[in-house]
C-alpha cells in the first residue's frame, strides 16, 4: 500500500506543472470546502459555483501560497473570503434575500427506527432551526458554521474572517444566544 502524499508535496508538484497533484488537493478538500460554501450561501447550486470558483481561485494562487502554514487551512481562508464577497455582491443586488446553514440543521438527523411522531417532531425542529438561522447577520452565521460544522477555534475564525477574536467570540455568543431564546420559544409554546 502506497503513502497518501502530503499537501506539501502536492502543491510542489502542482507548482511544477503537474495537473494530476491538483486533483488530488481537489479531491481531499472537496466536501470541506463545498460544506462551508453551503453553510455560508445556503442554496445546493450557489455552493456548487462557489466551490469550483474556489478551486480555480486557489489553482491560481497558488504561488502566492508556496507553503505559509497549512494548506487547508488556506484553503478554508480563501473559501470564507470567496463567499463573503459574493454574499456582499448579492446583498448589493437583492438585499431581500438571506443566507443560512441548511447544513447545520440537516446535521439534526433522525433516527431511522423512530416512530413517526418523534420524526416529524425533529424535522419540525430542524425547519425551526434553519428559519432561524436565517434571520441571523452574516457574521454570526459565518463564525457559527466555522465552529460548529468545522470545528475551528476562535482564533482560527478570526484569522479566517480577518477580525479580532473578542469578535468572535461576541458573535457566536450573540448567535448560539438568538438561537436558543428562539429555540426555547417553541418549547413554551
Amino acid at each position: 500500500m502506497f503513502a497518501q502524499p502530503t499537501d506539501e508535496k502536492l502543491v510542489a508538484r502542482t507548482l511544477a506543472g503537474d495537473r494530476q497533484a491538483y486533483r488530488i488537493l481537489m479531491e481531499r478538500y472537496y466536501r470541506i470546502v463545498f460544506r462551508l460554501c453551503r453553510g455560508i450561501l445556503r442554496h445546493a447550486e450557489d455552493a456548487e459555483d462557489a466551490t469550483q470558483e474556489v478551486f480555480v481561485r486557489a489553482f491560481q494562487s497558488l504561488g502566492q501560497f508556496a507553503g505559509r502554514g497549512a494548506f487547508g487551512g488556506w484553503l478554508r481562508r480563501l473559501t470564507v473570503n470567496h463567499c463573503l464577497n459574493r454574499t456582499q455582491t448579492v446583498a448589493a443586488r437583492v438585499s431581500a434575500k438571506s443566507y443560512s446553514l441548511d447544513t447545520m440543521s440537516e446535521s439534526l438527523r433522525t433516527n431511522r427506527e423512530s416512530d413517526p411522531e418523534e420524526r416529524l417532531l425533529r424535522s419540525e425542529e430542524r425547519k425551526r432551526i434553519h428559519d432561524e438561522l436565517d434571520l441571523l447577520p452574516p457574521q454570526q452565521r459565518i463564525a457559527l458554521a466555522l465552529r460548529l460544522l468545522e470545528g475551528l477555534t476562535y482564533e482560527e475564525i478570526a484569522d479566517m474572517m480577518g477580525v479580532p477574536v473578542n469578535s468572535v467570540r461576541s458573535w457566536l455568543h450573540r448567535g448560539r444566544t438568538r438561537l436558543r431564546e428562539a429555540l426555547q420559544e417553541v418549547v413554551e409554546c
